[in-house]
């Protein structure tokens, strides 16, 4: 099985190398996946803070249902942000490409998609 740091050095692996092949292509596509890339690996490791900081404090008996909620609503408002503010940038911004930042955006499903594949491959189911 893997786990979430796994995950996420996948996605940062991705994300240069495919930025690095697309940069032959178009610079505008390259820089809008290292963007979008990068902001993705920020907002990964944010739901992993978070999630961590939550099951902490249920481990504690501090939580109830109510805040578990609420600070379940609260991470997913500023990873929305996040990825609001990074598309924005690639829409307004000329020297990137839109589709670009957006493709970066999906790195770490194509990561979890990666280790899944690998996973029971490696396992021969």
């Amino acid at each position: 099985m893997f786990n979430e740091n796994d995950v996420l050095r996948t996605t940062l692996i991705l994300t240069i190398v495919t930025s690095a092949v697309a940069i032959i292509w178009r610079a505008s596509v390259a820089l809008g996946i290292l963007l979008g890339g990068l902001m993705s690996v920020l907002t990964f490791r944010l739901m992993i803070i978070d999630g961590t900081r939550l099951l902490h404090k249920a481990k504690g008996g501090l939580v109830d249902q109510r805040r578990a909620y609420r600070s379940t609503i609260q991470g997913l408002a500023k990873r929305s942000l996040f990825y609001s503010l990074a598309l924005i940038v690639g829409i307004l911004n000329p020297s990137l490409s839109f589709l670009g930042t957006l493709a970066g955006l999906l790195m770490p499903r194509l990561a979890i998609l990666y280790h899944l594949i690998h996973g029971r491959i490696k396992r021969g189911t």
